[in-house]
C-alpha cells in the first residue's frame, strides 16, 4: 500500500463489518495479528500493517519518524489510504500511544479501543542503561532471542512460530528500537486521557512483567471509557501470540456489546 507518508505492508481478513484496525508492539509486525485475524468472525473486515521500519513497510533514517506523533501521522495515512471511516481499533504495547492519540484526535471513526499490554497512562522512560542493549539487540540473535522470550514467555523457543518471529525482529533497523524507546520517553499523555470517553478495554497477560498489575488498574482508572481490565491466563506480555484463543473471544465479545450509552457519554461532554 503507498500512503503519502510511505509504503505499508498489511494483512488482510477480508469482510464487510465491523472493520478492526490492528497495531503492532516493540518487537512484532503484522505476523503477530495472523493468529487474530483468521479467527475473526465470518464477514469481519480485520486489518494488520507493518509500522514503519518493521516488516515490509519503509525504513526510513531520523529519530523524528518513530516518535509517537510521527507514528501517529503514519496511521491517518493508512486510514486514508485504505479508506477506513470508522474502525474498531486494537493495540499492543508500544503501539498504544498512537491508538490513544488517535482516539483523541478523531473520536468519531474509533467505535472502541483495546489496549493489550498497553503503555502505563503515567508514561514509559527507558534507563539509559538500556539503550545500548537496544541499539545492539537486533544483531545479537541470543540478546534478541532473550527479549523475544520474555515478551512472550509462554510460546515455544523451538517452535516455528518463535522461529518466524524471531527471523522478523532480526530484519530491523538498528535505529528502530531505540528510536522507538526515545518517543515513549517524551510521550506524556497527562490528564489529556480523562477526554477518552469511547468504549475502552484493556488486556493485560497473568504473567506479562513489562506491565505490571498495579500500572493496568492504574491505566484503567484513568481513562473514564474504560470498563474492563481482562486478565488472560497463560500469557505473558504478547497473548495474540500466545493465547490467541482467549484474546480472540475477549475482542469478539467486546466489539459485540451494545455501545449506544458510551454514545450519549461522547455527546454530553463534546
Amino acid at each position: 500500500m503507498t500512503s503519502g507518508r510511505g509504503k505499508f505492508h498489511y494483512r488482510e481478513r477480508t469482510g464487510d463489518a465491523p472493520t478492526l484496525l490492528f497495531l503492532h508492539g516493540n518487537l512484532g509486525t503484522s505476523r503477530w495479528w495472523e493468529p487474530v485475524l483468521t479467527r475473526l468472525p465470518e464477514g469481519w473486515r480485520g486489518i494488520a500493517y507493518d509500522a514503519i521500519g518493521y516488516g515490509g513497510s519503509d525504513r526510513p533514517e531520523g529519530l523524528e519518524r518513530y516518535s509517537v506523533p510521527a507514528r501517529l501521522r503514519d496511521l491517518i495515512a493508512v486510514m486514508d489510504a485504505l479508506e477506513l471511516e470508522r474502525v474498531h481499533l486494537v493495540a499492543h504495547s508500544t503501539a498504544t500511544p498512537v491508538a490513544m492519540e488517535y482516539a483523541l484526535m478523531a473520536p468519531e471513526r474509533v467505535v472502541t479501543l483495546t489496549l493489550v499490554g498497553p503503555v502505563p497512562a503515567s508514561g514509559a522512560q527507558t534507563p539509559q542503561e538500556a539503550y545500548p542493549l537496544l541499539e545492539r539487540m537486533v544483531s545479537d540473535p541470543e540478546l534478541l532471542t532473550e527479549a523475544l522470550h520474555a515478551s512472550a514467555p509462554h510460546l515455544d523457543v523451538s517452535g516455528p512460530e518463535f522461529a518466524h518471529y524471531l527471523k522478523d525482529a532480526a530484519t530491523l533497523a538498528p535505529l528502530t528500537l531505540p528510536a522507538i524507546a526515545r518517543g515513549l520517553d517524551a510521550w506524556r499523555p497527562g490528564d489529556r486521557l480523562r477526554r477518552l470517553t469511547l468504549p475502552v478495554m484493556i488486556v493485560r497477560g497473568e504473567d506479562d512483567i513489562m506491565l505490571e498489575e498495579k500500572e493496568a488498574h492504574m491505566t484503567l482508572l484513568a481513562i473514564p471509557g474504560a470498563g474492563n481490565l481482562e486478565i488472560l491466563h497463560g500469557a505473558g506480555h504478547s497473548p495474540m501470540i500466545e493465547t490467541p484463543d482467549g484474546l480472540t473471544e475477549l475482542i469478539i465479545a467486546f466489539i459485540a456489546e451494545d455501545w449506544d450509552d458510551f454514545e450519549s457519554i461522547r455527546e454530553s461532554v463534546a
